[in-house]
């Protein structure tokens, strides 16, 4: 053990007393840190919104949108309006979907959506029951970089779900909108189920007079063959009478002719009478609006006053014609009215000009615009009676008198066919009253029919009366009537999931922080046995120690390397807390896994070195690309290949890892004693490779380092 420390003590002398080794020894402590803290600080949050923001990802959408009844739906706006809330991709808004997809083949974006301009229609094409599904262009760029099409799928799955959770909104509001028809808004009465009761008990009272009718009916077939017998009895006057009638309707077809005639004058007098008002207005308003603030026009002053003036006679004319039409059907007493009233307002707006002998240029240009505001809606009243005159009360004029002359025309045809033709009267008279004793029983049938549909509806009345009180229906009616963005969000995620995080780190980097330490620390091991000689010469002040053998000389050296990785263990450590600040639980244990970890490194890779050479080193190398890639550092090793998950257990990467991941973010029982008990194991391997396999390629390695130097180029 003594002759061990002095050829460790005899190895920092050289050291120390050399400036160049010094310098070396330094960067050997801190190249490893910074290759550990440049890591940790790059990896610091890449997943957070203020880093994912900055990629960039095109949006255009080219949707049309529909309308279903009143509502207009777009459901790439609505998609567009999302995207711009979201604040974790670094959205660009092009004008066009070729602008897009060129941001995406340059490199300019990740990624692009492009809304389809059927969008909407597919969207909601199930109301036509042809379903298509829905589809978003998505193009994504994966040249760029192979982490970021990942982010951007991620971004693709938020924005699938934006996309359903709008369209499930879409069709609550459709849903609430049929509560609001079934159940209607509690004021106007407007709902589909008030108005079903109203239309069956309407078809009840409708049903209930038919059921009247049958009834009177039945009562008139009862007496009709007594009123038969009795027609029998007056045939023979009857003959005189329709002898006399139809010389009476021949004089009364002279009285209708000459009455049309009159109805055609009546209309066009009307007619006439409306224009010329119409006519004397424009006068007015033309007279009216000439008038200047002195009163001067800049027409004739005389025509001016005479048109002024003349309203008196439009007055009375427009009166005269209004009570000649009053209370004919078809014409509407509002018209007249309206008609009546806006002539009374120009009337006293004229009056105001008239007397007003301070008049300013403002306020006759007020009364010109009041009267030019009553005159156009005067003008419009008038239009509308005249066309309600010409096209409700005239026609009802002359049709009423052609009416009357149709019918005396048909009853003089009528007396005529009856004439002479009472012998065949009197056989269907006989005839009539046996067809309305059969008729009598089918009256009677139907009155019971009618009765049992009335039955049905009082039932049908009933069972809504019952269900208006149902507390399942009420229940159902509040549903569709609330609101429709809860429903939406209810439908499109009905598991709300409560998130407790177990071992919470705070950041990506320092979730990342074991690896990257365990790393560095195998990196610091692989410098060092490549910068410093693991093989002790026998110089003097070795020669000076007596006999030392080869396990002296192993340990010996060694101690320098140990010395080293302990100094590289410091200075990454403390680096990882103060400098770049990482979340650690449990620091001081942080440092002891650390320090055992480099122990273990440096102890492998310096027994490789001192057994094979260069061929150590290079196997040391080969060790780590493999942990790197199947250690489980980046990726979970389920995801792995199955070699990475064979090799996994035999990785000193594994358990150095773990040990430190219990210090970031939380001890569980004895995991962390666990990890580092089977670092250990790794110290009797590396023991078993120095001691043993240095020996047996003692020999091997002496004519490599022979065949190197002859070589001129290698070291």
């Amino acid at each position: 053990m003594k002759k061990i420390f002095q050829i460790y003590l005899a190895d920092l002398k050289r050291i120390s007393t050399n400036v160049v080794a010094i310098v070396i020894i330094m960067g050997l402590c801190i190249i490893p840190a910074l290759y550990a803290w440049f890591n940790i600080m790059s990896n610091w949050d890449p997943y957070g919104e203020e880093a994912t923001s900055q990629m960039h990802i095109a949006v255009y959408s080219e949707d049309e949108g529909m309308s279903i009844g009143d509502l207009k739906l777009c459901m790439g706006d609505s998609v567009i309006k999302g995207l711009k809330e979201n604040d974790a991709i670094g959205w660009i808004f092009t004008d066009s979907s070729k602008e897009a997809l060129e941001y995406v083949y340059s490199g300019k974006c990740y990624a692009a959506f492009i809304v389809p301009k059927d969008f909407s229609a597919d969207m909601l094409s199930f109301l036509s029951g042809e379903p298509v599904n829905p589809q978003i262009e998505y193009y994504e760029n994966s040249k760029k970089n192979a982490i970021a099409t990942k982010i951007t799928s991620k971004v693709k799955t938020t924005v699938q779900q934006s996309v359903n959770s709008s369209m499930v909104s879409t069709i609550t509001k459709i849903a609430s909108k049929s509560g609001e028809l079934i159940v209607g808004d509690g004021k106007s009465g407007d709902n589909l189920a008030g108005t079903v009761v109203d239309k069956l008990k309407d078809m009840d009272t409708t049903l209930s007079t038919y059921a009247g009718m049958l009834d009177t009916f039945a009562m008139l077939t009862d007496s009709a063959d007594s009123l038969i017998g009795s027609t029998q009895s007056l045939l023979p006057s009857v003959q005189g009478l329709i002898d006399g009638g139809q010389s009476s309707v021949s004089g009364m077809q002279s009285s209708v002719l000459s009455g049309a005639q009159t109805a055609q004058t009546i209309t066009q007098m009307v007619d006439i009478s409306l224009s010329n008002i119409n006519s004397q207005l424009n006068v007015l308003e033309n007279s009216i609006q000439l008038l200047n603030a002195s009163g001067v026009a800049d027409a004739d002053t005389a025509d001016i006053s005479v048109s002024v003036a003349g309203f008196d006679t439009v007055e009375q004319l427009a009166e005269n014609t209004l009570s000649a039409i009053e209370g004919l059907k078809g014409v509407d007493s509002s018209q007249i009215e309206a008609v009546r009233k806006n002539i009374q307002s120009i009337k006293t707006q004229i009056k105001d000009l008239k007397s007003d002998t301070e008049l300013t240029a403002d306020k006759l240009k007020l009364l010109k615009e009041s009267i030019k505001a009553d005159v156009s809606s005067a003008k419009s009243a008038i239009d509308t009676l005249k066309n309600t005159f010409d096209h409700s009360v005239s026609p009802n004029l002359t049709g009423a008198v052609y009416d009357i002359e149709y019918a005396l025309i048909e009853t003089q045809s009528m007396l005529g066919s009856l004439d002479n033709s009472f012998p065949d009267i009197q056989k269907a008279l006989d005839d009539y009253s046996t067809v309305l004793k059969s008729g009598n029983a089918d009256i009677v049938n139907t009155r019971q029919y009618i009765q049992q549909i009335r039955d049905g509806l009082q039932n049908v009345i009933s069972g809504f009366d019952n269900l208006s009180n149902d507390e399942q229906f009420n229940e159902i009616v509040k549903l569709l009537q609330t609101d429709p963005t809860l429903i939406a969000q209810f439908v499109t995620s009905p598991l709300s999931m409560e998130e407790q995080k177990i071992y919470e780190i705070s950041t990506y980097g320092s979730a990342m922080a074991p690896f990257y330490t365990v790393l560095a620390l195998w990196v610091g091991g692989l410098i060092t046995v490549a910068l410093v000689k693991t093989k002790v010469k026998d110089t003097d002040d070795i020669k000076s120690l007596g006999k030392v053998n080869s396990v002296h000389k192993f340990f010996g050296r060694y101690i320098t390397f140990f010395v080293i990785g302990q100094l590289q263990t410091l200075v990454t450590v403390l680096g990882d807390l103060f400098f770049v600040g990482i979340q650690c639980r449990h620091p001081f244990l942080f440092w002891c896994a650390s320090a055992l970890t480099s122990f273990v490194f440096t102890l492998l890779m310096y027994s490789l070195t001192a057994a094979l050479g260069n061929v150590g080193q290079a196997v040391a190398v080969v060790i780590m690309v493999i942990q790197v890639a199947g250690a489980g550092g980046t990726f979970p090793v389920e995801v792995l290949p199955q070699v990475y998950r064979a090799l996994y257990k035999f990785m000193p990467f594994n358990y150095a890892m773990n040990a430190l991941r219990e210090c970031v973010g939380g001890m569980y029982r004895f995991d962390y004693c666990k990890d580092l008990a089977i670092l250990l194991i790794f110290i009797a391997i590396s023991l078993v490779i120095g001691l043993l396999l240095g020996r047996l390629f003692g020999k091997l390695n002496t004519a490599i380092e022979k065949s190197k130097k002859k070589s001129g180029l290698i070291l």
